[in-house]
């Protein structure tokens, strides 16, 4: 994949919803523009360079649904993943089946979030066997137990004090761990951290 970062375009007409997952993007490095509905970002698709689509399901005037129909018929590949308030089992078949790449249930988790933008972006440059990365891959690797205990615990988006208590460890011990698998990994900051994590596949689990 190139160093350029990838362009995504959220269809939200909830403005608190849209600012979260701009800031979690934008941490993350992505290149983000929000669109209030469906039918706005149709309008500008044509002028658009190609990137993911994150949508609400349910929106005023055209639905997520509707827009990735619409996308489909105008001959749009480009991945898109859908947010819902509601897990309703058909919608996201439906969704699936015409190419979503994933199918989330709101309040999004950040973990989720960026595991579905790994996968869009794969799907984007045609290379899905780019993930894991085995630079990142090596990487943790080298992280030491305890190391990898913390970053578990920042992945299920626990705070110092939680994963302390459940590892018996001190706060202050956390902290340390965790500055040393994001220098270790090669992270600037915890967004950072959970991407590079998730590019690096991992997910906690200690091998067998």
């Amino acid at each position: 994949m190139n160093n350029l970062p990838t362009r995504v375009y959220i269809v939200d007409d909830d403005r608190d919803l849209s600012g979260n997952l701009v800031k979690l993007l934008e941490q993350a490095h992505y290149q983000v523009r929000t669109f209030e509905s469906g039918e706005t970002f149709s309008k500008a698709y044509p002028t658009l360079p190609s990137g993911c689509i994150v949508t609400d399901l349910i929106m005023p005037g055209m639905t997520g649904l509707d827009l990735q129909r619409w996308l489909v018929a105008n001959g749009c590949r480009w991945p898109m993943v859908i947010l819902t308030g509601h897990g309703d089992p058909d919608n996201a078949a439906h969704a699936i089946a015409a190419g979503a790449v994933a199918f989330l249930e709101k309040p999004v988790r950040r973990v989720e979030l960026y595991a579905a933008m790994l996968k869009a972006e794969a799907y984007l440059a045609g290379a899905t066997d780019a993930i894991p990365d085995p630079e990142l891959a090596h990487r943790t690797s080298q992280l030491t137990p305890r190391e990898r205990d913390a970053l578990t615990g920042v992945l299920d988006k626990k705070s110092n004090k939680e994963i302390a208590a459940e590892l018996g460890i001190s706060e202050s011990s956390v902290k340390s761990y965790r500055r040393q698998a994001r220098r270790k990994i090669g992270a600037r900051n915890t967004a950072e951290l959970v991407m590079l994590a998730l590019r690096a596949g991992f997910t906690g689990r200690r091998d067998s």
